[in-house]
């Protein structure tokens, strides 16, 4: 389980990076969907930045997915090798997507978004908003998340497997 955690560290620092890289440089309607919703819309005249940012903020939202689809398929073949079934395949996979989840609550959403105020200084016009006080803003979307994953875990190793036993037959 330590490569696993390993692995998932290791995509939560590269989505922090992106995050702080890519924001001030996206379209503003992309960054504001993740807030509270008295900031969207304070926030949804913001001026967009040139769309040579915008290309460079998708480029590096793009590193970021490819960096987890890898991670998730490094550990899915690692597993594979070292004899994994179905539930222990399982089992690395909630362990991913909850390390990476508990990041985004504490660091993402806690600390970079309420604590530190990171997007009040990239979207101004939203510094007094309500929402920036309310620590619980998306709750009910990050309980969705938690409760949808072990079955989405579930579904990914059952590919894995089935992909082993396409790949032993052929």
């Amino acid at each position: 389980m330590i490569k696993t955690i390993i692995v998932a560290l290791a995509i939560c620092i590269i989505e922090i990076s992106v995050i702080v890289i890519a924001s001030p440089m996206a379209k503003p309607s992309l960054v504001l969907r993740f807030l509270p919703e008295d900031v969207r819309i304070a926030g949804k005249e913001h001026p967009q930045p040139p769309m040579y940012k915008q290309i460079i903020a998708h480029i590096l939202l793009a590193i970021f997915l490819t960096a987890m689809f890898a991670g998730m398929i490094y550990l899915g073949i690692d597993g594979i090798r070292n004899g994994y079934g179905f539930w222990k395949l399982t089992l690395r996979f909630i362990v991913l997507l909850y390390v990476m989840k508990a990041f985004d609550i504490i660091v993402q959403d806690q600390w970079l978004v309420m604590t530190l105020g990171y997007f009040k200084k990239i979207f101004p016009e939203t510094t007094d908003c309500e929402g920036w006080k309310n620590r619980g803003f998306n709750n009910k979307n990050q309980i969705i998340r938690i409760i949808a994953y072990p079955f989405l875990c579930m579904i990914t190793a059952g590919v894995f497997l089935f992909l082993k036993g396409l790949i032993l037959q052929g």
